[in-house]
């Protein structure tokens, strides 16, 4: 079942035009779904990148994780937090890591490692490659409109609906 809900996640994703700083300088990408979920999958995070940003990745993590921004999360409640490092090595293994330790520097309209001096592309240290030197941001998202959701008990965000709700939608779609 996991794997058809990120299926959907995936085939409702768009491109995005976003801008960190100002209009001139929005960028067009398409989140991309990390196929690793944690937890019961059922919360929706954005993970960014300070290199990548406004581009980011979508992830699927568990429904009792708090984020920052969570006014009534419990108390003990597991923050997203403690799992950055893990996504952002299942991200570096899903969509490759950014050469070089992140040390790169450049020279003319030209990218050079300064390890191991050799001339990258753009694309070697570019979204959705994971470039993660200066660290990272994450947000809740809202699941897409085509698949079965809740509110969320304690952010102001969607969560999937359980199985135990999408199964009553569909008998009751089927009647």
């Amino acid at each position: 079942m996991s794997e058809h809900i990120t299926r959907k996640l995936r085939a409702a994703q768009k491109p995005l035009t976003r801008y960190l700083w100002t209009p001139s300088d929005a960028i067009t990408f398409t989140p991309r779904v990390l196929t690793k979920t944690y937890g019961d999958g059922r919360a929706l995070f954005g993970v960014g990148t300070i290199n990548s940003r406004p581009a980011y990745w979508i992830i699927r993590g568990c429904s009792t994780w708090s984020s920052g921004l969570d006014c009534d999360h419990p108390d003990d409640a597991t923050d997203i937090t403690e799992h950055i490092d893990e996504i952002v090595t299942d991200l570096e293994s899903e969509f490759g890591r950014a050469e070089c330790g992140y040390e790169y520097e450049w020279e003319g309209d030209r990218i050079r490692c300064k390890e191991s001096g050799r001339f990258l592309s753009y694309a070697d240290i570019s979204y959705p490659v994971v470039n993660y030197n200066g660290g990272a941001h994450w947000f809740r998202l809202d699941w897409p409109k085509s698949v079965k959701t809740v509110k969320h008990q304690f952010a102001r965000a969607t969560i999937l609906a359980s199985r135990r709700q999408r199964s009553a939608e569909a008998v009751r779609m089927a009647r």
